[in-house]
Order: structure tokens, then C-alpha cells, then sequence
């Protein structure tokens, strides 16, 4: 469902409302069909807020840009978990090829014309 001009819409749009939000990006995985991320937060994130306003604000919006006949919908389950800054680095690398793990899932750089 997320083909490269949703990723190229989605990947400003969560690192604005991460920062909006006072959450750090420290990694972001976009797939056909699901999205991984790695963010710092402070305890008193409410991150299923955070993920409320990721998933229903992204949808929202897109759904509402001329144009976009695909539309926007996400799975309403997610998971969280938390990283221990031993295995932080492993998280991000994780999270950073997962184009490589699942490459039916990648989405396909724009390709350069002329």
C-alpha cells in the first residue's frame, strides 16, 4: 500500500510530528507495507499517543492530497518495545536495512530521468 510517493510524503511528515512532539528519530524503515521506527523519548511519552497522531495524521492527511487515488490505511495494531542503550545501535541498523531483510517489501528509489 505505501508506494515511493507515499514514502516521500511519509517520511517528512513523521519526523515533523516526532519533532512536534519532542520525540527524536533516531531510525526509520518504510516498507510496502509497514513502517519501522526507532525514536528517543522521555518516560512520559504517552508513545500510543504518539503513534495515534503518526497513523491518523498521516492518513488524514494524505487521503486528503489531490491526486492520491491509493489512499492511506493503516493496520490499527502496532508494537512497541523498548531498546537498552547496549543494544540501541543494533536497533537502528535494524531498523535502517530493512530494505535489504525484506527486499519484496522495498519500495524502489525514484529513478533519476534524463
Amino acid at each position: 500500500m505505501i508506494d515511493s510517493a507515499v514514502r516521500d510524503f511519509l517520511e517528512p511528515f513523521i519526523r515533523r510530528t516526532s519533532i512536534a512532539n519532542h520525540v527524536s528519530v533516531l531510525a526509520l524503515g518504510i516498507l510496502r507495507s509497514h513502517v519501522h521506527l526507532v525514536v528517543r523519548a522521555k518516560p512520559k511519552h504517552d508513545l500510543p499517543e504518539l503513534l495515534q497522531y503518526l497513523k491518523g495524521g498521516s492518513s488524514h492527511a494524505i487521503n486528503r492530497l489531490p491526486g492520491n487515488v491509493l489512499g492511506l490505511r493503516w493496520n490499527p495494531e502496532y508494537s512497541i518495545t523498548t531498546v537498552s542503550p547496549r543494544l540501541l545501535q543494533d536497533a537502528i541498523r535494524y531498523v535502517e536495512t530493512q530494505d535489504r531483510r525484506h527486499p519484496d517489501e522495498a519500495i524502489p528509489a525514484p529513478s533519476n530521468p534524463g
